[in-house]
């Protein structure tokens, strides 16, 4: 299992990063919000553990931006206060689970054990890029019109959108759509292909950039 873990307090990131590595994980430690986000947008992880009071980006604020990007990886928050109103407010902008400090390291192994079996799911229901709305639930796009989107186009869509700061290569999307289903490049272009025409179909002011030898980015113009 691959973790972000964030959290400011030196001796407390580097004790954690050790007794997790120790337990088998793969851990990418930082010290705020902000590097949370830049990191959960730059790399794929099983799941998020942040601390609620960090420098430059507090935790809350971090976890409503990773999961505006329609990032749905399961996230555990680590924090000293134990109102239930802030614990309230940690839910609700997109946690799953909340681990007050001080805390037993088996605890929290065992949390993280937990949310590996239980692969709840944070979803986004409308994601949004130009005049283009994905509705994720409904399955379908809308702009100017109304097209219903495939379950597979559906889930590409969703990941160009999860991911419209860079370019996606077709292994990478590979990986996230298909999930190494049987496919190939043929393939990912071809449901590409079919995007684009639905864009245009309902008259969003973005399309998907890229060729079936190239990365595919959305475009807004």
């Amino acid at each position: 299992m691959k973790i972000l873990f964030a959290e400011d307090e030196t001796d407390l990131r580097e004790v954690v990063t050790a007794y997790l590595e120790y337990q088998g994980y793969h851990v990418k430690a930082v010290s705020n919000g902000r590097e949370a986000v830049e990191n959960a947008a730059s790399d794929a992880y099983d799941t998020l553990v942040l601390d609620v009071m960090m420098p430059e980006m507090d935790g809350v604020t971090a976890i409503r931006k990773i999961r505006e990007t329609g990032n749905t990886t399961p996230a555990i928050f680590l924090t000293a206060k134990a109102e239930v109103a802030d614990r309230v407010e940690g839910l609700d902008a997109g946690a799953d689970d909340y681990l007050t400090k001080p805390f037993s390291m088996e605890e929290l192994s065992a949390r993280l054990r937990a949310l590996g079996r239980r692969k709840r799911e944070y979803k986004v229901r409308v994601m949004c890029f130009g005049n283009l709305e994905l509705d994720t639930e409904a399955s379908e796009i809308r702009a100017l019109n109304t097209i219903g989107l495939a379950h597979r186009e559906v889930r590409l869509l969703s990941c160009l959108l999860a991911n419209t700061d860079r370019e996606m290569t077709a292994e990478d999307l590979l990986k996230e759509v298909w999930n190494n289903e049987p496919a190939d490049a043929e393939t990912v272009w071809m449901y590409v292909s079919f995007l684009k025409a639905k864009l245009q179909s309902v008259q969003a002011n973005v399309t998907i950039e890229g060729d079936r030898n190239h990365s595919f980015r959305l475009k807004e113009f």
